[in-house]
């Protein structure tokens, strides 16, 4: 019975460090400043749009695009992305209006990040769209945080039935041979 309890130590031990180990993920990187801020009402339009996150985000798949109430996107060219900077030309001519900038890029650590940032010119009122509309760009990669729980709630309950499981193997093996070692 002293080697079952061992064993069985052993296995509780193992457990306890493999779900110790399952942290959450660090923090995605932030946006950190954008011109123009949030909700910011501007004298005239802007010629470009500039947006500083809180660490360097990765050239591929960077988005930016500004649009207005008729669903107009305003971006002249491509983003440019310098380390944790990302500026966009705009369109000459933008109307005095409500505007939203809708931006989708990759952070540091390899996850998409996104956002949108309202923005008017002149005396016009704010653009107010429905929830879902703000999301990013429809050929935009989903982000992976969705519901961030769900997975790793998934993920350590089967690592959990897997260490129960194989526990219980354990103990049924080691009883039996103990069993067989009584007889003999």
């Amino acid at each position: 019975m002293h080697r079952l309890r061992v064993v069985a130590a052993g296995i509780a031990v193992a457990a306890v460090a493999v779900l110790a180990s399952v942290v959450p993920a660090s923090a995605h990187d932030d946006l950190l400043s954008s011109s123009p801020s949030a909700g910011e009402r501007l004298p005239s339009a802007p010629d470009e749009i500039s947006l500083r996150f809180s660490a360097d985000v990765m050239d591929v798949g960077a988005q930016v695009i500004v649009t207005d109430a008729e669903g107009a996107d305003w971006v002249a060219a491509d983003p440019a992305v310098v380390a944790d900077a990302v500026t966009v030309p705009l369109q000459g001519g933008m109307p005095v209006a409500g505007y939203e900038v809708r931006w989708h890029v990759v952070s540091s650590d390899g996850h998409p990040i996104s956002g949108v940032i309202p923005f008017t010119v002149g005396d016009a009122a704010p653009l107010e769209r429905a929830a879902a509309s703000t999301a990013p760009p429809s050929d935009a990669a989903p982000a992976s945080d969705a519901a961030p729980g769900l997975p790793r709630v998934v993920v350590i309950g089967a690592i959990g039935a897997g260490i129960a499981l194989a526990v219980f193997a354990v103990v049924l093996l080691l009883r039996r041979r103990a069993g067989r070692d009584a007889q003999s």
